[in-house]
């Protein structure tokens, strides 16, 4: 299922796994989309009436076809399931570069993510410049409190200006201008473009970015406009400089976290190609309660994931409990990214990469959890050294298949006690995905389920998702045995 807003550029690659050269077919795509029988890539514009078209996608290779229906929802809502993809924050922060971005091109198409459905990437902080001026009076700004004390300390050995940082932060137009990383954006996102995929882009509503580099604070409608122009899909707009808001707040009568979003949300909207609006304010004023009202499709529910990697859980399980009711088609609750495999010091962010402290098996529920609890499905990592049990691990189809499950429900918590938890997901074809979780970080446990704690009677088939094969008919429930912090995802229910 795809959403899509009348009258707008259209960019989808179908996702199809097998051994290439697949050809590629459609029927019932609406008039003015194109598919490209070699790659399975749809292009063109979308038809300026709302209205909802059934199209059966097929692919067909040396060893046989398949087919699977696909609905493109052409109305006022986009992101009608979790967007899914990889942002470059984890794996690199300052050091993003537009090499970096297109290397994570090359791994989504050439290693397999692209073909289980992830689709954006992403440029985070980092990609702007940071004026002269600005640089000269960092210890002021420090001082004054605009700027975080601990910039320094945060980026020590990181070389601003052999690095091309330091310069012109906009044109005589007023346009924004990228870094020396960046010397051609429009080139990059074509690059991005040209195989399916779609870009992200990052900016903040105040004058400096988290890391001090240049933002969109006074310059919203010039820098949509030009983050349109470019060719980006995707806007994670970030919470910095926290004391411009509370300025704001505190002499505008009236004035509330809502509007401080607002003018670029709406900018966004006004560009003629969808560009989702993740809104990065780490939860504080409650933003699932308003952000939807003002075409924003998905916010942070809570504080960075990579400086509290082992907290993944417990924020899962607010999105499973108290928050649930505010995820549905177009609008997610956003718990953070993915961050697997190698990542960042973000206090040391110049440094190279390490391994997350995380164990096999907690690697196992992160991506669990982000699945069943329609969380958006973007990983963060060092893309350059990306291993091959991370590849696996992100693209098991049927897990990708379980987050973007037409009918939107977030999986529901049945039990949790004695270190056990046991999580339902109704799927839009009437069957349901059981995750049994052992959170026993050094024992074994035994996790039971009976049928009736998720509705079902008698005999059920079951599948076993991670290791994507049928393992029988179980009568009544289902036993599994799990070793610390272990993970099984079944599906049931299903003829």
């Amino acid at each position: 299922m795809y959403g899509v807003r009348p009258g707008r550029i259209f960019l989808y690659r179908i996702p199809c796994q097998g051994e290439r050269p697949i050809t590629f077919s459609a029927d019932g795509l609406p008039e003015g989309l194109e598919l490209d029988a070699t790659t399975g890539i749809i292009t063109g514009k979308t038809p300026e009436t709302k209205e909802e078209f059934e199209v059966t996608f097929k692919a067909r290779n040396a060893f046989g076809e398949t087919t699977r229906p696909f609905r493109i929802v052409v109305g006022d809502t986009i992101a009608l399931t979790p967007p899914t993809g990889w942002n470059s924050w984890g794996g690199h922060m300052i050091t993003v570069t537009d090499d970096i971005i297109r290397q994570a091109v090359d791994v989504f198409v050439e290693r397999g993510l692209a073909d289980v459905g992830f689709q954006y990437i992403g440029i985070d902080d980092c990609w702007m410049r940071v004026s002269q001026e600005m640089y000269d009076n960092l210890p002021q700004r420090i001082e004054d409190g605009k700027i975080n004390p601990h910039i320094f300390e945060k980026h020590e050995g990181f070389d601003y200006k052999s690095n091309g940082i330091i310069g012109p932060i906009r044109d005589n137009n007023g346009n924004i201008l990228p870094n020396a990383n960046f010397p051609d954006m429009k080139a990059l996102t074509g690059y991005i473009h040209s195989h399916g995929l779609k870009a992200g882009i990052y900016s903040a509503p105040s004058t400096t970015t988290c890391q001090g580099w240049a933002a969109s604070g006074g310059h919203e409608m010039a820098d949509a406009k030009q983050f349109s122009a470019w060719g980006f899909d995707l806007l994670k707009y970030d919470f910095c400089r926290a004391g411009d808001k509370r300025m704001l707040m505190s002499r505008i009568p009236g004035f509330t976290a809502k509007d401080f979003w607002l003018p670029m949300a709406n900018y966004i909207r006004a560009q003629d190609r969808d560009i989702l609006f993740n809104l990065c304010q780490y939860g504080r004023g409650e933003p699932w309660t308003w952000a939807p009202s003002i075409g924003i499709q998905s916010w942070r529910i809570g504080g960075d994931l990579n400086h509290n990697v082992s907290h993944y859980f417990n924020q899962a399980l607010r999105m499973a409990g108290p928050l649930r009711e505010y995820s549905k088609p177009g609008h997610w609750n956003d718990p953070d990214f993915i961050y697997i495999h190698r990542i960042r010091d973000a206090d040391r962010m110049a440094e190279p990469s390490k391994e997350i402290p995380l164990g096999t098996n907690e690697r196992y529920q992160y991506v669990t959890l982000w699945s069943i609890v329609c969380a958006p499905f973007f990983f963060s990592c060092d893309i350059e050294n990306i291993d091959d049990f991370t590849i696996g691990l992100l693209s098991n189809a049927d897990v990708l298949n379980i987050n973007q499950d037409a009918l939107a429900h977030v999986a529901e918590v049945v039990k949790d006690a004695d270190n056990q938890v046991i999580m339902v997901k109704k799927l839009a074809d009437g069957s349901k995905v059981v995750a049994l979780f052992n959170r026993d970080e050094t024992k074994e446990a035994v996790v039971e389920m009976d049928w009736d704690m998720v509705g079902l009677s008698s005999k059920q088939n079951v599948y076993d998702v991670w290791r994507q094969k049928d393992i029988g008919v179980y009568d009544s429930g289902i036993a599994v045995k799990l070793s610390p912090n272990g993970i099984g995802l079944f599906k049931v229910g299903f003829e």
